[in-house]
């Protein structure tokens, strides 16, 4: 059974079209991966932008110019939602580096 479509998990809506047939593609085939503190500079870049259009979405509905409640309400849930999943990656981390602090050598 072939994968058609592999979208990106950042939620930019980035995809690659590629068939996966019978386990992974060699590591030397495609564009290098970035590390694990590009994703999360990344990340923390996306939550950024989401944080401030949700301000401005608040922004519109105050000053009367938003018609739509419903699309200032779903930016608001959207914005920190992102800002809970940020908030709990970096409490695992900091439980996985914690672990390896108090690990015997």
């Amino acid at each position: 059974m072939a994968v058609e479509l592999i979208r990106d998990f950042t939620g930019r809506g980035e995809t690659r079209t590629q068939a996966l047939r019978g386990g992974l593609a060699p590591a030397s085939e495609g564009p290098a991966q970035p590390s694990f503190g590009d994703l999360l500079k990344n990340f923390a870049g996306d939550v950024n932008r989401l944080q401030g259009q949700a301000g401005a979405a608040i922004d519109t509905l105050v000053s009367g110019q938003a018609a739509d409640v419903h699309q200032v309400m779903v930016a608001v849930e959207e914005a920190g939602i992102a800002m809970d999943l940020m908030l709990e990656i970096r409490n695992r981390v900091l439980e996985g580096y914690h672990e390896l602090i108090r690990m015997q050598v």
